[in-house]
């Protein structure tokens, strides 16, 4: 363990990670912002990104290593896609139809302007033409959890947690359904 004493920030990055895996999430460690307000945690760093260049390969997915793992430094979060969760990435004017999903999926807030990150079930990697505006994250990808830093003045944030008994999440296609149901439109709405 570092002998840096550990804030209650980097307590919460460490929670966060044995949270996301204890959920069957696989993550990895990212960079992290310094006081000197430069990141760390790989020599090359100037964002939020990935510690290693292989992190495809062997996201952490057991509590415990989570747990030993960011108790060394307070890496950010970083949830890798495709691999049983995908992320949907809808833009801050769509925030209306979020209502549509009643909670039933954990919902994250990041960036500014604000987008909204909806977490899924993994499923196929395609978005219907109506839904060209929303973003899905899946395989070859990787979202910054809540409280990940993604830059100098913006931490993300949850905006519907997940819940601590739900093991299963939504699959793709159902949530899209839901919000073209919600009134997401085609070419109108670009």
């Amino acid at each position: 363990m570092s002998s840096t004493r550990m804030t209650v920030h980097w307590q919460e990055l460490r929670d966060a990670a044995v949270r996301a895996t204890g959920r069957g999430w696989p993550v990895v460690p990212g960079t992290y912002l310094g006081t000197d307000r430069r990141w760390h945690g790989r020599q090359d760093a100037t964002r939020l990104c990935p510690i290693s260049e292989t992190w495809q390969q062997a996201p952490v997915t057991d509590p415990e290593r989570a747990y030993a793992l960011w108790s060394e430094h307070p890496y950010g979060v970083l949830l890798v896609c495709g691999r049983g969760v995908d992320v949907l990435e809808l833009p801050h004017r769509m925030m209306g139809l979020l209502s549509a999903l009643q909670s039933a999926v954990p919902v994250a807030v990041t960036g500014s302007p604000p987008r909204f990150l909806v977490f899924t079930a993994t499923d196929p990697d395609v978005l219907p033409p109506a839904l060209r505006q929303v973003r899905l994250n899946g395989a070859g990808s990787w979202i910054a959890l809540p409280p990940t830093a993604t830059e100098l003045v913006l931490t993300q944030r949850w905006w519907t947690t997940p819940a601590e008994d739900q093991l299963r999440l939504l699959p793709t296609q159902v949530v899209l359904d839901a919000l073209a149901s919600a009134g997401l439109g085609g070419d109108d709405d670009e």
